[in-house]
């Protein structure tokens, strides 16, 4: 006799229990996705900047580069507690932040290392973040708040939010115009990241 259906005519509820398991993932996966309508994207760009973060900590003078970096406005002493993924859930919730600006967001990080000539460590990774994502709002939405709402979000004094804004908009030269080709790399580079 067949396992299976030896194991069906003993009275198992095995594939109602799947469905039922099934059912529940999907109601999750339909609250977390209401909740961040940009889970996926958020989800990519928080492990690409950890795959970065862990690349350039792996760099034999790493250290050095974190010490080096630790008088410019972005670094600070201690390494935030919380993860890339739910500082930009974070940030999402209360901002209600564009799919394409958190893609531009990500080209300006790359942008302020490539220009400004910085290396993203542990110590700089949210204030980059966060001030990428600041101009990037600004630069691509109609709607935005002003910079003492964005500091309670970011938990970043207002003063501080001002300089960060200040020093990466001199770092990158003011370059803020992005190509739709570039634009079009990053969006499916994101859009394919986990398949």
């Amino acid at each position: 006799m067949d396992k299976k259906k030896s194991f069906d005519s003993e009275g198992s509820n095995y594939s109602s229990d799947v469905e039922e398991i099934e059912t529940k993932d999907q109601t999750h996966d339909e609250e977390v996705q209401k909740q961040f309508p940009n889970i996926n994207l958020i989800k990519a760009i928080a492990q690409t900047l950890e795959t970065i973060l862990e690349d350039n900590k792996n760099r034999p003078n790493y250290k050095d580069v974190v010490k080096k970096q630790s008088s410019m406005i972005f670094s600070s002493n201690n390494i935030p507690s919380i993860s890339i993924e739910n500082y930009l859930k974070r940030i999402q919730t209360y901002s209600n932040i564009e799919k394409n600006t958190l893609i531009v967001s990500l080209i300006f990080i790359d942008r302020i290392c490539k220009i400004g000539k910085l290396t993203l460590t542990y110590h700089n990774i949210h204030r980059i973040l966060f001030t990428a994502i600041l101009i990037s709002i600004k630069y691509n939405e109609d709607n935005f708040y002003d910079n003492n709402y964005y500091s309670q979000i970011g938990g970043i004094k207002l003063k501080e939010l001002r300089a960060m804004e200040y020093n990466f908009v001199n770092m990158v030269h003011f370059r803020f115009f992005v190509d739709e080709e570039i634009f079009e790399k990053y969006k499916l580079y994101l859009d394919n990241f986990d398949q």
